[in-house]
């Protein structure tokens, strides 16, 4: 689990039980080297403006915000690719991790592989912008879990 996360916070949790057996969303924790407070507002608005189907938002911490989006993987790389720019124009550096969760699956684990995906971004990226993903529906660069399963 990320260091950052040392369980699922409850609001998650009420989330996540409620999710359909069938929801197939993608998990995205982002992560800001300052408070992200002043910049959710922003975060929000890129996000909004790829129109994804369907959108959950929680604060986890004072640094460290999860959204879960119901869209495609393409959608999702614009997300991403909006948050990074907006957030290098400010010189604020952003760890972001996507993890799909897949319906056969528990989304509380899928949550917890994000916090793990987001882990592996702050080591390699550290004091750089950096973003990893692992959504199964990009078929030519999804990496698999079997290094979540351990």
């Amino acid at each position: 689990m990320s260091q950052l996360l040392k369980n699922i916070p409850s609001e998650v949790s009420k989330y996540l039980k409620s999710m359909d057996s069938y929801d197939d969303p993608c998990f995205m924790l982002i992560n800001l080297e300052k408070d992200i407070t002043p910049f959710i507002d922003m975060i929000e608005t890129e996000v909004d403006s790829e129109k994804p189907y369907d959108k959950t938002s929680i604060q986890l911490t004072e640094k460290l915000y999860f959204i879960s989006l119901d869209c495609t993987y393409e959608t999702m790389f614009n997300i991403l690719a909006k948050l990074r720019k907006g957030m290098n124009k400010l010189n604020m550096n952003i760890h972001i991790s996507v993890f799909r969760h897949n319906c056969l699956g528990e989304p509380e684990q899928t949550f917890l592989w994000c916090g793990m995906l987001l882990n592996e971004v702050k080591e390699e990226f550290g004091g750089n912008s950096g973003h990893k993903v692992n959504d199964f529906q990009d078929r030519q660069n999804w990496p698999g879990i079997k290094k979540y399963m351990a």
